[in-house]
């Protein structure tokens, strides 16, 4: 067992320790908007024949691969999306509504917390 093995143990183990910490505030609420700006950039990508919807279905599992944060940490912004009225929890299999209507208001989800 050389350095090498330690050094990556080590790094595994620090990796692990800050994955299973709880979000402080201004954490969550960092994420919570960035779980709202990537529902902007998913409606804005799409090609709609209408009128763009008002909101947007979006997976757990899809924003922990995307944004790198525990599934704990996803559930835990979307609830302060949904006390401030921006997220509607559609199914127990981590499926979100995000309401993307009321983006102009974004301030108003932040005075939640």
């Amino acid at each position: 067992m050389g350095q090498g093995y330690w050094r990556r143990l080590v790094r595994l183990f620090k990796r692990t320790v800050r994955v299973e910490r709880r979000l402080n505030i201004e954490e969550l609420l960092l994420l919570a908007e960035a779980i709202f700006d990537y529902g902007l950039k998913i409606r804005a990508s799409e090609k709609w024949s209408a009128l763009p919807p008002p909101y947007i279905i979006i997976e757990v599992p899809e924003l922990v691969q995307r944004l790198r944060k525990t599934p704990q940490a996803i559930q835990d912004a979307f609830l302060l999306l949904r006390a401030a009225g921006f997220a509607e929890l559609l199914d127990c299999h981590g499926h979100w509504k995000l309401n993307l209507a009321g983006g102009s208001q974004r301030s108003r989800w932040q005075e939640v917390a």
